[in-house]
């Protein structure tokens, strides 16, 4: 048998309490994206940033990857806050390619939650194309299957030990001690 980690919620099971946990969860969620800033970054999504500027340095897309809760959309959110660290111009994001669109003054998309397939993965470049975008961040779950270059993401304790310290230093105490993922932090309901 699997022992899985205790997970704690914000209040009882009525219910106005969910309504009041998804409402925590969604000030929470807003709180971290207006705050998020390179400080905040683990040593993970540090390493994974230092080999975006990389590549994009030699080529106009690149596939960021790695499975749910590791951090990608965060890092996603301090790259387009810290656009000028990067030198690659303003930076649009996209939370679905479904929302890309011409951003004027801005030339890096990142377009995430696309799916890993050859199909949506060149139709999400020819729509950041066709928008004027002349570098391209694609933020998948599984390696594209396209010929571009991949960063992964990984999840280490110690990432989880960091963010957890975080969220307490934000008053929001995490969920659980022993996450799987960084949503289990935060989600106070079976999301992922």
């Amino acid at each position: 048998m699997t022992h899985l980690p205790t997970r704690r919620t914000f209040g009882d099971a009525s219910p106005s309490a969910g309504v009041w946990e998804m409402n925590r969860f969604v000030a929470l969620l807003n709180r971290i994206r207006k705050e998020a800033d390179w400080g905040w970054l683990t040593e993970s999504q540090r390493e994974a940033s230092e080999q975006l500027r990389d590549f994009l340095g030699v080529s106009d897309v690149v596939n960021l990857f790695g499975f749910h809760g590791v951090g990608k959309t965060f890092l996603a959110w301090v790259w387009q806050k810290e656009w000028k660290r990067f030198g690659f111009g303003r930076i649009a994001y996209f939370p679905s390619v479904r929302l890309v669109m011409p951003v004027e003054l801005h030339r890096l998309a990142i377009v995430d939650n696309l799916p890993s397939d050859r199909t949506s993965v060149r139709d999400a470049l020819r729509k950041c194309r066709f928008c004027g975008f002349q570098r391209v961040i694609l933020i998948t779950t599984y390696s594209a299957d396209d010929q571009i270059p991949k960063v992964r993401l990984n999840l280490t304790e110690q990432d989880a030990k960091q963010v957890s310290e975080q969220l307490r230093q934000l008053g929001y105490p995490p969920l659980t001690d022993e996450p799987r993922n960084l949503w289990e932090l935060v989600v106070p309901f079976d999301f992922v």
